[in-house]
């Protein structure tokens, strides 16, 4: 019986190792290719509450990147004006695909449908075609890897996860603790400025997020020690598509109250692959397979909670050793 539980044991220690130590797939970006950064990144928008989350950012000094929705843009004027606002503040625009439905279920040309739709919107309400991207609910398999390829997008992932979708049903305070967990665990009690960097995923389309989770996180992992960027300082490739048009000085109007002044990211033309012509406007509903910010984003879990998971599972299976 004792040498069956030390076997056990010894195993579980050495698939926490293997776990640990599994290295990330290089095309899907998770980390900064510098240490003591962490790309603040915002998902499904632009939402309503927009306006006041640019201000937040301004008055901190942050700069953030925006995974935005085609079809959200497509809603109404207001949310459209909302590019050139993020932009003015510095900030950079990524594309959340049109319809934010499952990657992993569509052809190729469906996929690049996604991306050219949102790519035209976006064209056509700031000057720019992102050329990063992000798949719906992290999920963009060897197909979709191809093609974003392809499409010269950059496919872009986290590693730490608020999981504030999670918990917007919740009380404000519940819902902002619960949100914490995951930054405090990974970032705050689990990791070092001189050595790692992150990239962190929140959302702009609920409320608590914007009232109360992002000044919060702004603030501890600022005095954490890590310096906020855009994805594109945080990977070191051009945020936007050759042809995009990023506006080098900010018009006061077009910044909130309290706004930043500094220009947007800079354009250094990376080429557009495929071919794709435009193709229009997609004429799928936002959640055509999942609403944005209801689907279950577990397959694509935080590297660094999977990697702390990973090592509190060796740790355990030492001690289980020393109490045999």
């Amino acid at each position: 019986m004792k040498v069956n539980a030390i076997l056990s044991l010894s195993a579980l220690f050495m698939a926490s190792v293997a776990t640990a130590v599994m290295p990330d797939d290089p095309n899907k970006i998770d980390t900064c290719i510098m240490p003591g950064v962490v790309a603040l990144t915002f998902d499904d928008g632009p939402g309503m509450y927009n306006d006041q989350l640019l201000a937040l950012l301004a008055k901190k000094n942050v700069k953030a990147t925006f995974f935005l929705l085609g079809s959200m843009i497509a809603e109404n004027a207001g949310q459209a004006a909302s590019l050139k606002k993020i932009l003015a503040g510095g900030h950079q625009l990524a594309s959340h695909t049109y319809s934010h439905s499952n990657m992993d279920n569509m052809t190729a040309d469906k996929m690049k449908k996604e991306i050219q739709d949102t790519s035209d919107i976006m064209f056509a309400n700031s000057g720019v075609r992102p050329a990063y991207m992000r798949a719906p609910e992290g999920r963009c398999a060897e197909l979709c890897t191809k093609t974003m390829n392809e499409l010269g997008q950059i496919i872009s992932h986290w590693n730490v996860d608020t999981n504030d979708w999670r918990f917007a049903a919740d009380k404000p305070d519940v819902a902002v603790k619960n949100s914490m967990v995951e930054i405090t665990d990974v970032i705050l009690n689990g990791s070092d400025p001189a050595t790692d960097s992150f990239i962190l995923l929140e959302h702009e389309i609920h409320q608590f997020s914007v009232d109360l989770l992002a000044e919060i996180v702004i603030d501890k992992i600022t005095a954490k020690g890590y310096r906020f960027v855009t994805m594109e300082e945080c990977v070191g490739k051009p945020a936007y598509l050759a042809g995009s048009t990023v506006p080098t000085t900010t018009a006061a109007t077009s910044v909130p109250t309290g706004g930043n002044t500094s220009a947007a990211p800079g354009v250094t033309g990376v080429p557009t692959t495929g071919g794709v012509a435009p193709t229009g406007s997609s004429s799928a509903a936002p959640g055509e397979t999942t609403a944005p910010g209801t689907a279950d984003k577990d397959t694509d879990n935080a590297a660094g909670f999977v990697k702390a998971g990973a090592w509190a599972m060796g740790l355990a299976a030492a001690l289980g050793y020393a109490l045999i």
